[in-house]
């Protein structure tokens, strides 16, 4: 127990020598760089949701209502490419936010799919 605590603070000691105190205004330089990457990754992530959620949407709502009097084929197709867009989206957004893309988030791309799959399949 002895040895875990000196060798921490040996590697206490190192890291203060390593790392100086640093200038207040750089500290703050730092924060508003942080700050302005989150805006501007907030405000990306809004407009690909409005955008592509609202192709994704509307493929799914013209499918669920068949207003184009299409074939069944059709509609399907619709639908499918309706839940495509939505995983696209879905992950262009995790990769904007600096998340994986594979993750069990991708799943909420599916939900405009699977509210219209009600009227789509009946």
């Amino acid at each position: 127990m002895k040895r875990l605590h000196i060798r921490n603070r040996a590697q206490r000691e190192i890291e203060i020598i390593e790392n100086p105190p640093r200038d207040p205004d750089q500290v703050e330089q730092e924060k508003d760089e942080v700050s302005l990457d989150l805006v501007q990754r907030v405000v990306a992530s809004v407009l690909a949701i409005v955008v592509g959620g609202g192709i994704a949407v509307i493929l799914a709502a013209f499918s669920a209502m068949d207003a184009g009097g299409l074939d069944r084929g059709s509609v399907i197709g619709l639908w499918v490419v309706s839940g495509i867009a939505g995983l696209l989206i879905t992950a262009a957004v995790l990769m904007i936010n600096r998340r994986h893309p594979y993750s069990p988030l991708l799943v909420v791309g599916l939900l405009p799919m699977a509210v219209s799959a009600l009227w789509v399949l009946t």
